[in-house]
């Protein structure tokens, strides 16, 4: 099952930790170990780890549990998770009481697919800190990934009762609704997380796959468009608004927009299938009949292709090739047919 949504929360919170650990530097001081650790941010992870670990050696011991804490980060950035995990438990072990601590771990957790565990983290964040949104937004996002999805609105809704101005949690929740069929409440939050963030790419993404269940074509384009308008590159976007157009019929430019996703992504599959049913809507059978041949070179079982491929012969009137390839998809995917025949693909 994909991933319901996306984390990022927790990690802001790190440096209001450092600062309640750290007094301010007096005037003129020069900076120290801890502090080119705890300030050093965004900087590339290997220079964050080189600081902190001289920061370890400080003896300013009440600033340890933060040092420890910018190393993992920077270890999380590295996708070093096992490093990562091994700092975040010994800041744990130096400051019990830090929620942050067991909040950042938990994401480390989710990270790394153990959502169980991310889970009793977040649990202990909460235990330390009952208004800390991050905890109970990451918390659901960890629900969400076990399938549990009515426990993981719950935590959204408290996140965004804490702090209403939370796009993320506004837009995982949507996906949550939206797995439950709940469309309308999907596209609702989507819309909220848009709002408070104009520029928030996968809630456009997000709510224009809502308006692609609903046969929507003309709002999932512009809402594709507009990801594309924050991310020019936007692979999520780029395909999604090629099947978009396909459906709506405005052919030219699905098949450029697919056309650009192969030119930044060569042999993509999915792209090379999408722009495969728009050829075939298009009448360019020889060219639908390229890109399905493309995909099922590698997959050869991919009942999309199979059938697409199959239309595309039998409107060549090459009829036992395209009624074997339509039997082939069928006994892949039985449902193949009326799933393709919704979207008028038939």
């Amino acid at each position: 099952m994909p991933k319901l949504g996306e984390s990022g929360l927790a990690f802001a919170m790190l440096g209001m930790l450092a600062g309640s650990l750290l007094p301010p530097p007096a005037l003129g001081q020069g900076a120290n170990p801890v502090e080119n650790c705890l300030m050093a941010g965004a900087a590339l992870p290997d220079a964050v780890i080189r600081e902190c670990t001289l920061a370890m050696q400080s003896s300013d011991k009440a600033a340890i549990p933060a040092v420890y804490l910018g190393r993992a980060d920077a270890y999380v950035r590295k996708g070093d998770y096992d490093r990562a995990l091994a700092d975040y438990d010994e800041a744990i072990k130096l400051a019990p009481d830090t929620a942050i601590a067991f909040a950042l771990r938990g994401e480390v957790h989710a990270k790394r697919g153990d959502y169980d565990g991310a889970i009793a983290d977040y649990e202990r964040a909460i235990e330390r800190a009952p208004n800390l949104p991050s905890a109970f937004s990451n918390r659901g996002l960890a629900w969400a990934n076990k399938g549990e999805l009515r426990l993981a609105i719950a935590d959204y809704t408290k996140a965004i009762k804490l702090d209403p101005n939370l796009p993320v949690a506004f837009n995982n929740r949507g996906l949550a609704h939206a797995a439950r069929g709940e469309h309308e409440a999907a596209v609702a939050d989507y819309g909220e997380a848009i709002r408070l963030d104009p520029k928030y790419a996968n809630a456009y993404n997000n709510r224009a796959n809502a308006y692609l269940g609903r046969r929507e074509y003309d709002r999932a384009i512009a809402d594709f468009s507009a990801a594309l308008q924050v991310q020019r590159t936007d692979r999520a976007a780029l395909l999604g608004r090629c099947w978009a157009r396909t459906l709506a019929g405005h052919l030219p430019a699905a098949i450029a927009d697919c056309g650009e996703l192969l030119r930044l992504q060569p042999a993509a599959a999915a792209a090379l299938n999408m722009r495969g049913f728009a050829h075939l809507k298009a009448g360019q059978t020889d060219k639908a009949v390229a890109d399905f041949d493309a995909v099922l070179r590698s997959d050869p079982k991919n009942a999309g292709s199979l059938y697409g491929r199959g239309l595309a012969r039998l409107k060549k009137r090459e009829a036992a090739q395209g009624n074997a390839d339509i039997a082939a998809a069928k006994a892949i995917k039985p449902d193949v047919e009326q799933e393709l025949a919704r979207y008028d693909i038939r």
